[in-house]
């Protein structure tokens, strides 16, 4: 299907969707480097606006709070029995993220405005090396290592916290560092098995938590690595071409499939694990309920309208999860064939009913 930025397929609010041609991989990138900064900016403008209402005399999870008790679970300003310390280095975290999302912002503004629209004609530094096609298994595959290296160098630096910082440990009632044994990491491999005591929603220890992240980071960065260096097997490439995976809809429907799993999955283990996210921040584990969808609702009444700040997290991450789970299914048929714009149209016909009886035609009244 050929589009471009200027002449396109989609309406002017699909989005991302525009940048479908190559020649447009330029603006691609901008649109992704704006949407980190949005990010940035959001996460320090809510934890200036928290900080303006927290109340260390009154229980975080009454509060309305998320991105304090996120900061006060890792460890970050508080004590013993988790009571709140130093508020300063919340606001340095604050601070922090704006000026990261002005510098995402110039960022994107300049492979918006400034550079090549293009990235294969090249630009600053390695950009050539990210430009991409949709038919080349290869490039993609390049893309997707760089970014499997960001995470998993992501939760090494998470493990490398743990252990030289510590988080909050609930088990003892104050911040703790731990170093993983070799234990901890056999007992990765007993996770999601049915083994008795090793849930993975209801993990209990540090020690496991540490070396599941390194695990995990190091398995990504052998991911990226491997992604990098090797193309896709002709197998892969067979699959890909015959479900229409390397096409721009078929990818972004993969890749919103994937965010909305893992939506689903943080938004239950919010809502039952009370050692990564403790009582004492996001308060008790909460209850899951059913109407037109699941829901999670406190277990313990906190007051008329007032919801924890566990509800608040839980209830968010799931309907988030649930809308990137309609973007996976949109795409994914646009990738199969559907044209949704073409719709309505097929319904109207579909349901439109041809009448047995004569039409009679109204004759002009005479005046």
């Amino acid at each position: 299907m050929e589009s471009s930025v200027g002449k396109q397929d989609y309406p002017w609010y699909a989005g991302n969707s525009r940048l479908i041609a190559p020649s447009a991989s330029g603006r691609w990138l901008a649109a992704h480097i704006l949407q980190a900064a949005i990010i940035m900016f959001w996460v320090g403008l809510n934890t200036l606006s928290e900080l303006q209402v927290f109340d260390p005399s009154i229980a975080m999870y009454d509060q309305g709070l998320v991105l304090i008790p996120h900061m006060a679970a890792e460890g970050i300003g508080v004590g013993p029995g988790g009571v709140v310390t130093d508020t300063y280095p919340y606001l340095a975290i604050a601070l922090v993220h704006w000026v990261a999302s002005i510098v995402l912002l110039f960022g994107g503004y300049y492979h918006l405005a400034v550079g090549p629209s293009d990235l294969s004609k090249g630009g600053r530094g390695n950009t050539k090396q990210f430009a991409f096609d949709w038919d080349d298994p290869k490039q993609l595959g390049y893309i997707l290592g760089n970014h499997l290296l960001f995470i998993g160098f992501a939760s090494l630096m998470f493990a490398g916290w743990m252990i030289n910082h510590g988080i909050y440990d609930p088990t003892i009632g104050d911040v703790q560092a731990i170093t993983p044994t070799v234990e901890n990491f056999t007992h990765i491999y007993k996770y999601g098995w049915s083994t008795p005591g090793f849930n993975p929603f209801f993990i209990d220890n540090l020690g496991d938590l540490a070396a599941g992240h390194i695990l995990i980071g190091l398995f990504d960065i052998i991911g990226g690595i491997w992604h990098i260096n090797v193309t896709p097997f002709s197998w892969e490439q067979q699959l890909g071409a015959r479900r229409d995976n390397y096409s721009a809809d078929g990818l972004i429907g993969l890749s919103l499939g994937a965010v909305a799993i893992m939506g689903f999955i943080s938004a239950y283990f919010c809502a039952v694990n009370t050692f990564v996210y403790p009582v004492e921040f996001y308060g008790a584990a909460l209850e899951v309920k059913f109407n037109i969808a699941p829901y999670f609702k406190d277990s313990v009444e906190l007051g008329d309208g007032v919801y924890s700040s566990r509800a608040w997290l839980s209830n968010v991450t799931y309907y988030v999860g649930f809308y990137c789970l309609q973007g996976h299914l949109f795409h994914s048929l646009r990738a199969m064939g559907v044209k949704f714009e073409n719709l309505p149209q097929a319904l109207s016909a579909a349901f439109k009913v041809e009448s047995s009886q004569p039409v009679e035609t109204p004759q002009p009244t005479e005046e």
